[in-house]
């Protein structure tokens, strides 16, 4: 397996329009072979101390710990996505891209209103090394 994985600020009240806009090309990457496309929306209430044992958080400063907010640039009235296009092999997904790219219906979006700001999305791809379903 491999994932293409992205992160991007989006205006909060603009969710429902995103949504419509990602099910849009998430059909789009689906014809070319992704396996799967989840969307994941911050929730409200993500804190990230959560993530860490207990008494670790005793060795942290406030505002010492890295925050996805910080790190995606989300302003205040953005949510941070995190969008993850799960593909069968590497090989399908570099095909899937080149074509991808240049479909008439992605080339289409250009003419829309952006949903979010492109040149503020982090991507990259990753090797899946472990998978516990």
């Amino acid at each position: 397996m491999f994932n293409d994985i992205t992160i991007v600020p989006v205006r909060t009240d603009r969710k429902a329009v995103y949504l419509a806009f990602s099910a849009r090309i998430a059909e789009i990457y689906r014809e070319y072979g992704a396996v799967r496309v989840v969307d994941c929306w911050q929730s409200e209430d993500s804190d990230d101390a959560d993530f860490h044992a207990s008494d670790a958080m005793d060795n942290y400063a406030a505002g010492e710990l890295p925050d996805i907010r910080k790190l995606a640039g989300a302003d205040d009235g953005e949510t941070v996505v995190i969008s993850i296009t799960e593909w069968p092999s590497k090989e399908v997904r570099d095909r899937a891209v080149k074509a991808v790219v240049i479909d008439p219906r992605i080339q289409a979006t250009m003419d829309e209103e952006p949903v979010f700001d492109g040149r503020r999305l982090i991507a990259a791809g990753f090797d899946v090394e472990y998978d516990l379903r």
